[in-house]
């Protein structure tokens, strides 16, 4: 009850905020309590990784590097985009029966889109708690 009353004290910014944090690591849990793999899991948890290391950074002040961050940022959404349209290409798509001369290519495009959107997700976590620190000033 006690956690309950403190966050209805909260001003309507501040339980958006918590809310917003709060939800992933909420259904990360409950993924966990379902069976549900460790790897998805970590998909949830790479934006909050993200946002604590931004707030670290932010109360420590590290500013300098929020341009390169955001470039970083850019550049991993622009390259996930291009590797997902790449592989919706009629050349890319593959039965997994060994009959296509391109299943290593394809498995090692996909391995990078991983990778590519893991990227994204933890940037989008750091760049999420800039623009948000931001507009509070």
């Amino acid at each position: 009850m006690k956690l309950i009353e403190q966050f209805q004290r909260l001003t309507r910014p501040k339980k958006v905020l918590t809310v917003l944090i709060a939800s992933p690591a909420l259904v990360a849990i409950a993924l966990l309590a379902l069976g549900v793999s460790s790897w998805l899991v970590a998909i949830f948890a790479l934006p909050i990784i993200g946002f604590a290391v931004s707030r670290n950074s932010w109360s420590a002040g590290k500013r300098s590097s929020d341009k390169k961050i955001h470039a970083l940022f850019i550049a991993s959404l622009i390259s996930t985009v291009v590797l997902l349209f790449l592989l919706r290409q009629p050349q890319f798509r593959t039965d997994w029966e060994g009959g296509n001369a391109l299943d290593d290519l394809i498995m090692l495009l996909w391995l990078a889109t991983a990778s590519a959107l893991a990227t994204t997700w933890f940037f989008a976590g750091w760049v999420g708690h800039r623009v948000l620190v931001r507009s509070r000033k």
